[in-house]
């Protein structure tokens, strides 16, 4: 999940680059589960003929039907478009992924609509260090001829298991890819799904600096700004107050801006912004117990998990307004827990028990900071079409959803 630079994602005219992100522990997967998604690679407009098939006849097995499971990292995906003039698009996805069993294991994404295979890419992907590379980390870019499909687009995710010959379907994304005529031509597609959910990562358990067993929050916003002066105002079983937790934006392969610059020929420019990033809250996981040299005695008072375990609620603040508000359940060994909606039919997969779906509300405040609210792309699906998990609690989520606001659909 980490890298030491921001990848930020411009819609004109091409993509920019980051570093491969270190690894994550074993996956959790639940006991009921989706079949997968999808995701994006790099290579040419039609099938690679020396690759594995890229047109596989028949439904695939779920990457998590591979033994070992095969599961991608959604706190750390994005995908977008690049704007090649007034030629098309290209494509990308930054996918983090575990269950890789041999070195010459592969990932592509096929890039379809309507059923129909318009383009395939390579993932160029870095392994781990554990000394069997099961986790591997990169991008899958298509920089061929130009694309020009507009409308829904399927993204398959598919793993090679080079061993035993075989594809798995890891994920399909969902989206939708939108052409703006003007002063310039714009391609991108419009993410205001990934805004309605949020996840924790208990993780840097191994930094030597500041960083030090730090909970990060990885939260999509649709604007420009940065959280330079965030915040995290909690209470614990709605009784105890905590001291406001200062938290910190984080660059790296998963912090992302997506963007689409639309100047139209007759009136007003729009910069259309979604932004995930990571905030490092100023909070120690895990217990006291546990932590290095002489901190559990020095670690002041209230900033480690364990020191108060139960249902936390977090208001997230910018400029004295809350923004987002943050639910999440403690347990006694000071690790944040999966929500309950992670609990029956359509729970996701995830690559460790460190990374953690939350409860993220959206709040009357939001608007002051995010640019646009989309309730109804939000409710349809989490980021890039991953279906809600199907628990009760997801219809009180979506049903707390603030008005439509902010800058215009596209057209």
């Amino acid at each position: 999940m980490r890298s030491l630079f921001a990848f930020t994602v411009l819609a004109v005219p091409s993509l920019a680059f980051a570093a491969p992100a270190a690894p994550k522990p074993k996956p959790v997967v639940p006991k009921a589960t989706l079949a997968p998604r999808g995701a994006t690679a790099k290579a040419s407009p039609t099938p690679d003929k020396a690759s594995p098939s890229a047109a596989a006849s028949g439904p695939l097995p779920a990457g998590t039907s591979h033994n070992p499971p095969v599961i991608l990292d959604e706190a750390s995906v994005s995908l977008s478009l690049g704007t090649q003039s007034d030629q098309g698009y290209s494509f990308r996805a930054y996918v983090e992924m575990s269950g890789f069993s041999s070195k010459t294991d592969t990932a592509r994404l096929e890039w379809k609509q309507s059923g129909k295979l318009l383009a395939t890419a390579k993932c160029k992907l870095s392994r781990d260090n554990n000394g069997n590379g099961s986790y591997v980390t990169g991008y899958c870019e298509y920089d061929g001829t130009p694309l020009k499909a507009k409308g829904d687009i399927e993204a398959d995710l598919i793993y090679w298991d080079d061993q035993t010959e075989k594809d798995y379907l890891v994920r399909t994304f969902k989206a939708k890819a939108y052409d703006f005529k003007g002063q310039w031509e714009t391609w991108q597609i419009f993410p205001d799904d990934a805004l309605g959910s949020a996840w924790a990562w208990q993780g840097y358990e191994h930094a030597g600096d500041s960083t030090y067993r730090r909970v990060s929050f990885y939260i999509w916003f649709t604007t420009g700004e940065y959280l330079n002066e965030g915040t995290l105002r909690c209470t614990v079983d709605g009784t105890k107050k905590l001291a406001d937790i200062p938290l910190s934006p984080q660059g790296g392969s998963e912090a992302v801006t997506i963007e689409a610059d639309v100047q139209p020929l007759n009136g007003e420019r729009i910069q259309y912004k979604w932004q995930k990033m990571n905030l490092m809250a100023d909070v120690l996981w895990g217990q006291r117990s546990t932590l290095q040299y002489d901190m559990p005695k020095t670690q002041p008072k209230d900033t480690v998990l364990s020191d108060n375990p139960g249902k936390w609620e977090c208001n997230l603040r910018h400029e004295g307004k809350t923004i987002r508000q943050l639910i999440f359940n403690v347990g006694k060994d000071g690790m944040i827990a999966q929500d309950e909606m992670q609990n029956g039919p359509g729970a996701i997969p995830t690559v460790s028990k460190k990374v953690v779906l939350i409860d993220m509300r959206l709040t009357k405040d939001s608007a002051s900071f995010d640019k646009r609210i989309a309730p109804e792309a939000m409710k349809k699906s989490m980021a890039f079409g991953l279906p809600w998990p199907n628990h009760p609690k997801v219809k009180t989520i979506q049903a707390s959803f603030p008005a439509k606001s902010g800058q215009p659909d596209p057209k």
